[in-house]
């Protein structure tokens, strides 16, 4: 389910904007029209039912790329994962095309419900990143096509632990 790559050279990393996602990526996925790019994201129909640790490269890789099919509702009633919305859609503009609208963006987080693991790690073990996981959905408006086609972006920032300051304090021992 990772994009698919043709002989990339060293060091690349597949970050396209949210306006080339829109423009290029989408628009030829919903127009049906072949992509000339080294790297095509593939579909992933079930992306809201999925953690992020599901997906191929984890932990190494923090951003994946798919298509899927938007709906209006993204939970799912058996998923242990919760993919819910948070802030207001905002529109991508195209700075080279005079601000024109090409995209809608959506951003999800993903609430996940704590369930008892069975992997115990031992104190001499490398422990497993902590992230905040978001998702931008990015759609096409109808001016440009009627689609229900969407990218999604789904990538994570990772949780510094808090910072804890311990005081020195004096003792007075004789």
């Amino acid at each position: 389910m990772e994009p698919t790559h043709k002989a990339l050279p060293i060091g690349f990393r597949f970050r396209p904007t949210n306006c080339e996602i829109a423009n290029y990526f989408l628009k030829k996925k919903a127009l049906g029209q072949p992509m000339k790019s080294r790297t095509v994201p593939k579909e992933c129909h079930d992306i809201f039912s999925r953690h992020p640790r599901d997906y191929p490269g984890y932990p190494k890789e923090e951003h994946w790329y798919y298509f899927c099919r938007k709906r209006n509702n993204q939970v799912t009633s058996n998923s242990p994962n919760l993919w819910t919305p948070i802030g207001e859609e905002t529109n991508v503009l195209d700075p080279k095309n005079n601000d024109a609208l090409v995209g809608i963006k959506r951003r999800f987080t993903l609430i996940a419900q704590e369930k008892e693991s069975d992997n115990i790690c031992l104190s001499d073990e490398e422990e497993a990143p902590k992230y905040n996981w978001f998702m931008d959905e990015i759609s096409l408006p109808r001016t440009v096509a009627d689609t229900d086609w969407v990218l999604c972006h789904i990538f994570g920032k990772t949780i510094k632990p808090p910072f804890t300051d311990f005081s020195i304090i004096e003792s007075e021992s004789e």
